[in-house]
């Protein structure tokens, strides 16, 4: 993602992200699976990785009516056993 300008005014350094098909444990006990865009320290880490299961340590916070995902700091992705 480019830097540039908030809505507040103030500037923001460009970031990597990536695009992740997540698989997200429902309270039924079914499993949803979602796009979901990570913001990330370094994307280049995720190239090896690309159409490989992973497992990457993440948290989850409302904004608004939605629902955003970060990576935890310090987290690094890792080839995860095929689900």
């Amino acid at each position: 993602m480019d830097g540039g300008k908030g809505k507040d005014g103030k500037e923001y350094e460009a970031r990597d992200k990536v695009q992740i098909l997540g698989s997200l444990e429902l309270p039924n006990g079914e499993i949803k699976h979602e796009l979901v865009d990570l913001t990330v320290d370094d994307a280049s880490v995720y190239q090896p990785l690309k159409n490989k299961v992973i497992s990457i340590s993440c948290g989850a916070m409302a904004v608004g009516r939605n629902v955003v995902f970060y990576v935890r700091k310090g987290a690094k992705p890792i080839l995860a056993e095929s689900l």
